[in-house]
């Protein structure tokens, strides 16, 4: 009886698990989850206004600003001023008769005139009675300015430029007595060293036209001893 009666329980709980189980594939797997499909918003396009729209002016087409140019000073260059020039000049004279053995107390005065291109040199006379002297004094001058042309023109760096505006065009030399007086004045000129420079003219051509300059002064005389 016992048996019979556990039999009919198992067959009671086999059946209502059945009936559960034919429902639950009946409904599928339970409730489907619902996916949601996100809405997409479309943001509208600006319009661009009519500064943004604005067609560019080609390069060729806009005026372009000139650079003004630096102003450059006399001061600011490198290149020496006329009255610079002509001090090395004047520096050149004082070296000749230094390397000469004759006195620079002699040369009383040396001035240069960069305005009108002239030098002027005054020179004590050694002794205006001894004619030997008074000679070759007089010569001096010429060859000391013939001896700055010849450097400035044969390039052999002697002078760090070669510009013959360097030297004055005209070189005036007063002689004076040991008393001060004028005894006599003569002058060269450029073209004239340069001609003799290039063989153009002779000694003689070149001593004729710088004595042809002499002038008698106050104290001139011609006593010799």
């Amino acid at each position: 009886m016992m048996k019979t009666k556990t039999l009919f329980n198992t067959v009671a709980i086999a059946l209502l698990i059945m009936s559960a189980g034919c429902s639950a594939f009946a409904g599928g797997s339970g409730p489907a989850e619902q996916t949601s499909t996100p809405t997409q918003t479309v943001e509208a396009t600006p319009t661009p206004t009519p500064e943004e729209t604005a067609t560019p002016t080609p390069a060729s087409e806009e005026t372009a600003t000139p650079t003004p140019e630096p102003v450059v000073n006399e001061s600011d260059s490198d290149e020496l001023t006329k009255a610079e020039k002509f001090e090395k000049f004047d520096e050149g004279i004082h070296r000749l008769y230094r390397i000469t053995n004759r006195s620079e107390e002699r040369l009383k005065e040396t001035k240069a005139f960069p305005e009108n291109d002239t030098y002027h040199l005054t020179v004590e006379m050694r002794d205006t009675t001894n004619r030997t002297k008074t000679v070759n004094d007089r010569y001096d001058p010429l060859w000391d300015y013939y001896a700055v042309v010849a450097n400035y023109n044969e390039n052999d760096n002697s002078f760090p430029e070669r510009d013959h505006t360097y030297i004055p065009d005209r070189y005036n030399v007063t002689f004076v007595t040991e008393d001060g007086e004028v005894f006599e004045t003569f002058y060269v000129k450029y073209v004239w060293a340069w001609n003799y420079h290039n063989d153009e003219w002779s000694t003689r051509l070149l001593i004729a036209k710088y004595g042809s300059t002499r002038t008698e002064g106050p104290g001139y005389h011609d006593k010799w001893k």
